[in-house]
């Protein structure tokens, strides 16, 4: 018995130095190796949405006869490169989205016969004229407008 336990051991031990002498690692050097940086890219025009849907069904006869439905929705277009398209500040990207959202909502206001142009140049002059100590304390729509336009 006390045989078989030091054949196991004197195994043992021979299989833990040769798992321990077999492992090699190729980089000894304590400097950290460059990483390749990850993007995470989706085909082009894919996009998430988020949807709200809430439909009721009023109570007639027969049943279910009327319904009432409420649908809202939200989409952002995904990135499809792994660059950032002319490397320029921040600042710049920004006031050229906003420019693009300017168009968009000059478009949306036209669709609704109005002239838009002039509806987001008096909206810009509005949120420019608000004083510093007004900001914060009006509604949520007027400080997110502020934020668009500003």
């Amino acid at each position: 018995m006390l045989i078989n336990r030091f054949r196991r051991f004197v195994l043992f031990v021979v299989f833990v130095t040769r798992l321990g002498g077999s492992t090699r690692f190729p980089n000894d050097s304590l400097a950290r190796s460059e990483r390749e940086v990850k993007y995470l890219i989706f085909p082009q025009g894919s996009n998430v949405q988020l949807v709200y849907c809430l439909t009721m069904s009023t109570y007639t006869k027969p049943q279910g006869m009327f319904t009432i439905g409420v649908t809202a929705g939200l989409a952002w277009e995904l990135p499809h490169r792994n660059t950032v398209p002319y490397r320029k500040p921040a600042e710049v990207y920004h006031r050229r989205s906003r420019r693009e959202l300017y168009r968009k909502v000059e478009l949306m206001l036209k669709t609704q016969a109005r002239d838009g142009k002039a509806c987001i140049l008096k909206a810009i002059c509005k949120a420019a004229k608000r004083r510093r100590e007004d900001v914060g304390k009006g509604s949520f729509v007027e400080e997110i407008l502020h934020a668009i336009f500003t």
